[in-house]
């Protein structure tokens, strides 16, 4: 708990407020590899592709630096790229699949909600999606729109207890290097539920499998909790994760079981190479440094490690806030510095050489950039589907909520500059102020995912909605500061009583660990204070 600590408040120094100039994450895309398509050249061997929690996300929200990772074009062509040089990949499925709630209170979002996921569903065909795991999350919460998907997906589907039509207990199928993999299902990490996957095990053991995989709907915890209580699993999926949950750039263990995940959305893939050598049990050697350009892959992790250190302890000595907690913090980085030394090491050792003998496992976390490239045809599938909700949008343009007797209304923010002309500086440089124009770049001007938080007053009395934009679009004053009509009525100094204060709650809807995972109110507000814009001594 201490260095989980000691760790956000040095992150915190090193993530600059919205509207500044962003520095990815330790962790995040400076220090992950970029997509190269590697894999063990063993025989016979299985490379197991993993996606977590990835409920219907054509695109990630990439809000962030950080964040601007993923999305099924770019995973379909990593994986034709992979499959080129592999034989054997195994595409896996574990967590919320086709379901997300978010901002389906909003008028207009469910019928998106459903153009989303049949486009969707579309993809998982194209990207040659082997195995998903039912979610308890998509049938609860997905009604019979997700049912009818899931009815006739073009994947395996697998539930514990085989609930649901076409769904199965596991299966198991042999890549065409010649090993027998079977994959299980578990909902959760009850007792029941183990003991249910400890028969499975059983089974599929009798049956030849050489690797046998479970996908486990119980977050990082409770896969960790099953492969404690589970022998004989050597790898857990963990779904069902919560959304701060970190990408794993390594892999996992819990005793001879495997840990993994991909983080949400798509944003990661994992991929895990496994050479049983033909045996079944056991401890799984680790055998990165025979990967491809794993000296490249490993000098690059530690340059953007080193990198990230770098900035946060300059910024940490440049202001002195988190100076103490940046030097707690120094033995982790020289540890994981020292790591990354000794893996270069035998990466370089192990250049040119033979795979060693025994069971042999290689592990890749991969965060495509939005620069990798795309797959031609799912790029033409998520163009349609945009065009779907332009058109959808179109039908039914929202009306703008009316305004209660005596409250104030939104005026937009050159009826607020045309008073407080030292923020317009601010306000030209500032992001907030470009929002809308983001949206405009990426096609989703009436994508209800994404509009809300890129303008103003959304949804609320006198605010914006789709089609009555003209004054509210991007993230202006009101946003922050609350509708401004009474104010302007009565602009004398000390009627900003008027005007709502600007607390973590101001910001809450729009910065939350989907969008904005290394938000800190505290840290991003004191940024914004800036010359012509909240700092001491100024006139606003």
């Amino acid at each position: 708990m201490v260095l989980a600590a000691v760790l956000t408040a040095t992150l915190a120094v090193a993530e600059p407020a919205c509207g500044g100039k962003q520095v990815p994450a330790a962790g995040a895309a400076t220090t992950a590899p970029q997509g190269r398509p590697r894999t063990l050249r063993a025989a016979p061997h299985v490379t197991v592709v993993a996606v977590t929690d990835w409920q219907a996300t054509l695109k990630p929200c990439g809000c962030t630096v950080d964040l601007q990772k993923g999305g099924i074009e770019r995973i379909g062509r990593w994986l034709s790229d992979l499959r080129a040089v592999d034989d054997s990949v195994v595409v896996v499925h574990a967590g919320s699949l086709l379901h997300d709630t978010e901002g389906l209170e909003l008028p207009g979002k469910r019928e998106q909600l459903d153009l989303r996921q049949a486009a969707f569903a579309k993809a998982m065909g194209q990207l040659g999606v082997a195995v998903v795991a039912r979610s308890p999350f998509d049938v609860d919460n997905g009604g019979a729109s997700v049912a009818a998907l899931y009815a006739a997906a073009p994947f395996e589907v697998l539930a514990p207890q085989q609930a649901e039509a076409k769904t199965k207990a596991h299966v198991v199928m042999t890549t065409r290097s010649g090993v027998n993999v079977a994959v299980l299902a578990v909902t959760d990490d009850s007792p029941q539920q183990a003991a249910l996957a400890a028969q499975q095990v059983a089974l599929v053991r009798q049956q030849g499998a050489q690797v046998v995989v479970a996908l486990c709907h119980a977050g990082v915890r409770g896969a960790r909790r099953l492969a404690r209580s589970v022998t004989g699993l050597d790898m857990v999926v963990a779904g069902h994760l919560d959304e701060k949950v970190e990408p794993l750039t390594d892999i996992e263990r819990e005793g001879d079981t495997l840990l993994v995940h991909a983080a949400r959305h798509g944003a990661w893939v994992t991929a895990t190479t496994l050479v049983p050598d033909g045996t079944a049990g056991g401890a799984w050697r680790d055998a990165e440094a025979f990967l491809p350009n794993a000296v490249t892959e490993l000098t690059e992790r530690r340059a953007g490690l080193q990198q990230h250190f770098a900035q946060a302890t300059a910024r940490s000595e440049k202001d002195g806030r988190s100076a103490v907690a940046t030097q707690l913090a120094l033995p982790f980085y020289r540890a994981q510095l020292a790591d990354f030394d000794r893996r270069i090491a035998a990466a370089r050792t192990a250049t040119d050489l033979p795979l060693p003998p025994g069971r042999l496992v290689a592990f890749q976390a991969v965060g495509l950039l939005w620069s990798s490239p795309s797959d031609p045809g799912l790029v033409a599938l998520v163009s349609a589907y945009d065009a779907a909700v332009a058109a959808q949008a179109a039908k039914s343009v929202g009306a703008v909520r009316p305004v209660a007797a005596g409250q104030a209304s939104y005026v937009g923010q050159a009826t607020c500059l045309a008073c407080h002309a030292p923020v317009k500086a601010f306000a030209d440089r500032d992001q907030h102020g470009h929002a809308w124009q983001t949206l405009q770049d990426a096609a989703k001007t009436a994508d209800l995912d994404c509009v809300p938080c890129h303008v103003t007053g959304f949804g609320k009395p006198g605010g914006s909605a789709l089609g009555h934009l003209q004054t509210l679009a991007a993230v202006q004053c009101e946003a922050c500061h609350g509708p401004g009509s009474r104010h302007v009525a009565a602009p004398a100094k000390g009627a900003v009583g008027h005007l709502l204060p600007v607390t973590a709650d101001s910001c809450a809807p729009c910065h939350t660990a989907q969008h904005s995972p290394q938000f800190a109110f505290g840290t991003f507000r004191q940024r914004l204070m800036v010359p012509g814009h909240g700092a001491a001594g100024l006139t606003q």
